[in-house]
């Protein structure tokens, strides 16, 4: 049953149902314990009630068990380990016990006594390591040994064809990317070179229009100084005659004051006077009755005529004098009026000028603030062409740092197809390796069958094996 597996045209009905995958195995022979990786696949004939449980060694695939199981087999286990399940159940959890193995929930121990070798799946515990299934297990003949082998190297040669066809689609791509990296580098250089042409033009014209724009402020500046200089003096011209105009106006407020009080004492004076003159209209006015009275009479005495005519002759006199006293405190009056006017006259003049030089200061504060927005415009337009120049270097960085990707790029590329053929290199020398030292083993064995055993069955034994799973340089010449 085992060489069903290994017959070319039964193995076409072969389904693999546990793929190779390694797995730690635990080895027990005559007390020694050891852990070693091996290579687990379960492969099952089509159509038929059998499978196969091949278990070689990672290290040397000379080192092979087999366990194949049919129907005989399985009812033999099924009796012995009290199974529950049909053939078809077996294989289906066969698999997940070994998918638990491979997920480290169950372990695998290989034990050789005297009598047999066991297949053992068990489950670890604090207590007592539960066992799941043991099978019997029996090392693989040395026909099997080379058919395995040989299936081996020819999946590393196709591996190996497969890596070369990838190495060379990948040089193209290498190449491909070396073409266009060359052209892009061209035309990164012929736009640097535009982009150097461009930026010394916009610099030469930069430069122009900052050379001349600071001429301007320049000139603007030193108008400007000439200007506040002539306006400061203009200012403090204008400053000195506003002070001395007021020290005036205050001068002519105190007199205008002093005035308007000796106005008013005046005008007091005048009252008394009128009020006295009142009073001496009426004593008049009293004398003139009397002397009415005294006339009416039949004239006593002319002594008292006498006197009382010379008191009204005196008080004619005073009467005249006071309203000589009168006309003149009226002139003065007048006078005092017409100074008092003269004063107001010329306090509106100094007020008119006051206010006519406010005007011509602000009209300097708005020619003023003109140069001001006009120096803020140009400052405003340098600081344009300052933007301006600095988002055309930041243009030129971003296009340096797209170069410095583009090698970065081209770097990586090429350390990836260095890696490539590292690889490839790696996966010919091991297969030429491993072809070298399973063919030195190959003839040692045959050497020592040779040895052991008559010529006729060696011979018997190596032509029994398939020439197409044997490379030529394998075989025995």
């Amino acid at each position: 049953m085992d060489n069903y597996f290994i017959d070319p045209q039964r193995r076409r009905a072969i389904k693999v149902l546990f793929p190779n995958h390694p797995l730690t195995v635990n080895s027990e022979s005559f007390g020694l314990r050891n852990q070693l990786k091996y290579n687990v696949v379960v492969e099952k004939m089509d159509l038929v009630n059998l499978i196969q449980i091949r278990l070689t060694e990672c290290n040397d695939q000379a080192k092979m068990f087999i366990a194949t199981i049919d129907n005989n087999m399985y009812e033999k286990i099924r009796l012995e380990q009290s199974l529950h399940v049909t053939f078809q159940g077996f294989i289906d959890h066969l698999t997940k016990i070994l998918d638990s193995c491979k997920k480290e929930e169950l372990h695998m121990s290989l034990m050789k006594d005297d009598s047999a070798q066991l297949l053992q799946f068990y489950e670890k515990s604090s207590f007592k390591n539960l066992t799941h299934l043991f099978l019997q297990i029996e090392p693989a003949s040395m026909e099997t040994i080379l058919f395995h082998i040989n299936l081996s190297l020819l999946s590393f040669q196709d591996q190996v064809a497969n890596y070369a066809t990838q190495m060379q689609k990948y040089h193209q791509e290498l190449d491909g990317r070396d073409e266009s990296i060359h052209r892009l580098q061209g035309e990164i250089r012929v736009l640097n070179n535009k982009l150097i042409e461009q930026e010394n033009m916009i610099f030469s014209r930069n430069t122009e229009e900052i050379n001349r724009l600071q001429q301007t402020i320049k000139h603007i500046n030193e108008s400007k100084d000439l200007e506040e200089k002539r306006l400061k003096a203009v200012i403090s011209s204008m400053q000195e005659k506003i002070d001395q105009q007021s020290k005036e106006l205050l001068a002519n407020s105190d007199r205008i004051m002093q005035e308007v009080k000796r106005y008013e004492t005046l005008r007091e004076e005048n009252l008394k006077l009128k009020s006295h003159n009142g009073h001496l209209r009426e004593d008049s006015d009293r004398v003139k009755a009397e002397l009415h009275s005294y006339q009416s009479r039949d004239g006593r005495n002319e002594s008292t005529i006498v006197d009382l005519r010379r008191q009204l002759i005196e008080l004619q006199s005073k009467l005249k004098i006071s309203e000589k006293q009168k006309s003149e405190l009226e002139a003065e009056l007048e006078a005092e009026r017409n100074i008092c006017q003269t004063k107001k006259n010329a306090l509106q003049l100094t007020t008119d000028e006051i206010a006519n030089a406010n005007i011509m200061m602000s009209n300097m504060s708005k020619e003023i603030m003109k140069l001001k927005s006009k120096i803020e415009l140009r400052t405003e337009i340098a600081m344009r062409q300052e933007k301006l120049i600095q988002e055309k270097e930041r243009e030129y960085s971003e296009l340096q740092e797209t170069v410095k990707q583009i090698q970065q790029e081209h770097v990586k590329n090429r350390a990836a197809a260095e890696e490539y053929a590292q690889t490839v290199r790696r996966i010919k020398e091991t297969s030429d390796a491993i072809e070298e030292k399973y063919r030195k083993k190959i003839n040692d064995l045959i050497v020592k069958v040779s040895h052991n055993q008559n010529m006729e069955p060696v011979s018997m034994s190596i032509s029994q094996v398939p020439n197409r799973y044997l490379r030529p340089h394998n075989r025995i010449e």
